[in-house]
């Protein structure tokens, strides 16, 4: 793709002079009807007018929004600025046939795990239980439950992600596939859930490592894991090497017997530093 055929090119060079147009950040997030796009601090003053050009390329759009901050903290949320268009930060967004109710201020949310969702719901069968511990507003718990019909525990310890959960499964007509959850997943998989799924989500790279134990004792005798993670690396390949030999050696610690069915970069989320999930086969020993 040409640099002219990017709307976001297109849009500074309505915004900026032609010699700041070229410090524009080219890629940017469409969540429904709502853009969220970062200015590099040389661009700052003319944000507003960026914006505007913006909703004039992508006439789908109805806001935009400027990321301030990334995702933080046990809620996940990114910081986000209105900038142009409808004063909303909600919004619905599709993907694979179904319907998720957002408010980007307030919840964790990428449209860029579209794929890994539908890969992972298609592993799943129609009999099993399964546990996502880190849901947001329930993507993949939605997915899993429409397209497989399985049962899904979804929880989040953020209670505006709770709530939109409780909207997108009405949304799906998903009622009672989808049991949603609000509190630490640890404490859940300990207690309620203890020895009772076939599946275990830990779609959060920043706590997934600390709460492996936890989800190995939410699982039957037998079953799976979907474990996420980032790394910093020169490649994806070293990634991809260097989750599998620390998971590998929590799981020996944890004396369950494993095996890594399939690892996959997820995506790049910043210079050498990757998202991987490995697929994990676990069988309790003792």
């Amino acid at each position: 793709m040409g640099r002219r055929s990017n709307p976001m090119v297109r849009a500074a060079m309505k915004a900026y002079p032609s010699s700041l147009a070229g410090e524009v950040v080219k890629s940017f997030d469409v969540v429904g009807d709502v853009a969220v796009i970062k200015v590099p601090p040389k661009l700052m003053d003319g944000r507003f007018r960026l914006a505007e050009a913006l909703l004039e390329e992508l006439p789908n759009v109805k806001v935009v929004l400027r990321q301030t901050s990334p995702h933080l903290g046990d809620y996940r949320v990114r910081g986000v600025e209105w900038l142009a268009g409808e004063r909303r930060t909600t919004t619905i967004y599709s993907e694979h046939g179904c319907r998720f109710k957002v408010d980007l201020a307030k919840v964790y949310f990428s449209p860029r795990l579209s794929y890994e969702r539908m890969r992972v719901a298609g592993l799943v069968e129609e009999e099993e239980e399964v546990f996502n511990m880190f849901a947001g507003v329930g993507c993949f718990s939605v997915m899993i439950a429409k397209h497989r019909g399985a049962t899904v525990y979804s929880v989040d310890i953020n209670p505006d992600a709770a709530k939109y959960m409780h909207l997108n499964v009405k949304l799906n007509k998903v009622h009672g596939k989808v049991h949603v959850l609000l509190g630490d997943s640890r404490f859940i998989a300990l207690s309620s859930l203890k020895g009772r799924m076939d599946r275990v989500l830990m779609p959060l790279p920043l706590r997934a490592y600390d709460y492996l134990d936890a989800a190995v004792q939410a699982l039957k005798r037998r079953g799976f894991i979907h474990y996420y993670d980032v790394e910093e690396a020169k490649t994806k390949r070293d990634a991809l090497s260097k989750v599998e030999l620390k998971v590998a050696r929590r799981l020996r610690d944890l004396k369950v017997g494993f095996k890594i069915s399939s690892s996959r970069v997820v995506r790049e989320v910043g210079p050498r530093a990757f998202q991987v999930v490995l697929d994990l086969e676990v069988e309790k020993l003792v």
